[in-house]
């Protein structure tokens, strides 16, 4: 059974899941492929869940329009691979404001579909890493993770933000060592 993790400490609702990535792949293929069309839709919610939670853009807004670009959208193909496209920019990003270090690689996920046309099997595999890369982002979040802006610093001082968006001023460079004679 998946483990489930509040996605804002504190309140039961909304939840995200940790699920096991093979066990995304052996119920895909044992139900034919309903079980990816529900894991579409409920992973692309917990990420726009934690987008509105703390109200970072670039994580999705309507996950049944990601649920109907996979399916029914399949059968024309190109709504397929948008829907997964942006889905990957926004798994992206939410490992950018929980993680701070964004492992998950949208090239990985081409070159499993590209095998998928000759193989065929790479391409069961895509929900499985998908799936290990968003159990980081709630592992974090799990682990009480801070909440980051996807920026670590401000280029012009180098020093990171405080916490209420108010930038700390400089300290002044302190006085340099005497040289050694």
């Amino acid at each position: 059974m998946a483990q489930e993790v509040p996605i804002n400490p504190g309140l039961a609702v909304p939840i995200a899941k940790i699920r096991h990535p093979v066990l995304v792949v052996v119920w895909s293929v044992l139900t034919l492929g309903i079980y990816s069309i529900y894991w579409w839709y409920q992973t692309n919610r917990e990420v726009a869940d934690l987008g509105r939670v703390r109200g970072e853009p670039g994580m999705g807004d309507n996950p049944t329009l990601s649920l109907l670009a996979w399916f029914p959208g399949a059968l024309i193909l190109v709504p397929y691979y948008v829907s997964l496209y942006n889905g990957c920019k926004r798994f992206q990003r939410a490992q950018e404001v929980t993680v701070r270090e964004v492992t998950f690689n949208g090239w990985i996920v081409l070159i499993l579909l590209l095998l998928a046309f000759v193989l065929v099997f790479p391409g069961l595999l895509v929900p499985g890493y998908i799936q290990s890369e968003l159990n980081k982002v709630w592992e974090d979040v799990e682990s009480g993770g801070e909440l980051t802006s996807g920026v670590a610093e401000t280029p012009a001082t180098g020093i990171a933000p405080a916490e209420g968006g108010a930038q700390q001023q400089p300290q002044p460079p302190s006085e340099p060592p005497a040289p050694q004679a």
